[in-house]
């Protein structure tokens, strides 16, 4: 069983928070700000178009936290909340903390479009994860292990703000797809490693994966 001190979460470190509102979670970003063992969490109130988001006591939060090479999952409940001008909360002590490593984790389709340096137009990302993703492009972006530079926009949930993502990726697979029309170009998928995301996209990546496998 995993403890809460195993994930070593730090002072400050970015945090998914979501709330269930009906059947639906709403995906908030917040911080880590300390703890007591056994006792309590505390992490900044979240904010969202300038006013902080009403919570009540003993709602329950789930906290989806990138640490190392894992994704953890926390089920609390809200104990204290701190109004102006701190703004802050005191969680339930988690119990139950489950972990999805990086190298397993979840993927899902979407179809977002991506910049690729060097080629001209933009390829499709068809589905992703927090460590990769697989890409469809007109042509083989180059050998197996070579990097590449990708570019690309997502909306962050609840606000549609938009995230924006550059980063090099690692090639490790390419395919060229079935075409039914002879006369069509050609494509091909490519199935890359992130490179070097910094832990706040990463949390913005796992916001998305989630989102996008809610609405399958």
């Amino acid at each position: 069983m995993i403890t809460f001190k195993e994930i070593n979460l730090q002072v400050g470190s970015r945090l998914q928070m979501a709330l269930r509102h009906g059947s639906v979670d709403t995906i908030y970003y917040t911080q880590f700000i300390g703890y007591l063992d056994g006792q309590y969490l505390i992490i900044k109130t979240p904010f969202e178009n300038g006013l902080s988001v009403q919570m009540q006591l003993d709602e329950q939060v789930t906290l989806r936290i990138l640490s190392g090479v894992d994704v953890f999952t926390l089920i609390c409940r809200i104990k204290t909340i701190f109004r102006a001008p701190h703004h802050y909360i005191h969680l339930s002590f988690p119990t139950d903390i489950k972990a999805i490593a990086l190298r397993a984790a979840l993927r899902a389709k979407v179809n977002l479009p991506v910049q690729i340096n060097g080629v001209a137009g933009a390829g499709i990302i068809t589905d992703i994860s927090v460590t990769g993703a697989a890409i469809t492009v007109n042509k083989v972006l180059g050998e197996l292990n070579t990097e590449v530079l990708l570019s690309f926009d997502f909306p962050i949930k609840p606000t549609n703000q938009s995230a924006h993502i550059d980063t090099s990726a690692m090639i490790r697979s390419v395919q060229e797809l079935p075409n039914k029309n002879k006369d069509a170009p050609p494509r091909f998928s490519h199935g890359i490693l992130f490179q070097e995301i910094d832990p706040t996209s990463q949390v913005m990546l796992l916001n998305l994966v989630y989102e996008s496998m809610n609405r399958l």
